[in-house]
């Protein structure tokens, strides 16, 4: 016989309180709760959900009817076009620089026709 404290036997019924929707209850729930203009916190207390458990069951919803945004949106990018290879220098040093009369200064790569160089500096020398 004990002599201090408490006599249990350790019998105990654990009841849930919980409830286990169906899934047609959730949808028709999550419907109701769609509907543009209508309250949420009122439909969650008239069905006696938690309003926190309607939003999550409408998330879910929407992530199983695929109507989740994407993250990431493809982006398809032109193809590079290839750019010719000109060193600097390279350029610099194929330049022809002509100073005028007038201190205007004509700069020509070395490729110019030299007839057509002519006429331009022709016409510059002509209007100074």
């Amino acid at each position: 016989m004990p002599t201090s404290g408490h006599r249990s036997s350790r019998n105990f019924a654990v009841v849930s309180t919980r409830r286990i929707w169906s899934r047609s209850e959730k949808r028709q729930i999550v419907d109701e709760a769609s509907v543009p203009g209508v309250n949420v916190s009122a439909v969650a207390r008239r069905h006696g959900v938690a309003q926190s458990l309607l939003y999550r069951w409408r998330k879910d919803a929407a992530t199983e009817d695929g109507d989740k945004t994407p993250l990431f949106v493809p982006v398809a990018l032109p193809a590079p076009q290839p750019t010719p290879v000109t060193d600097v220098s390279v350029r610099a040093a194929s330049l022809i620089e002509i100073v005028l009369a007038g201190g205007r200064t004509v700069r020509v790569g070395s490729d110019v026709d030299p007839q057509a160089l002519a006429r331009i500096v022709a016409a510059l020398e002509a209007q100074a």
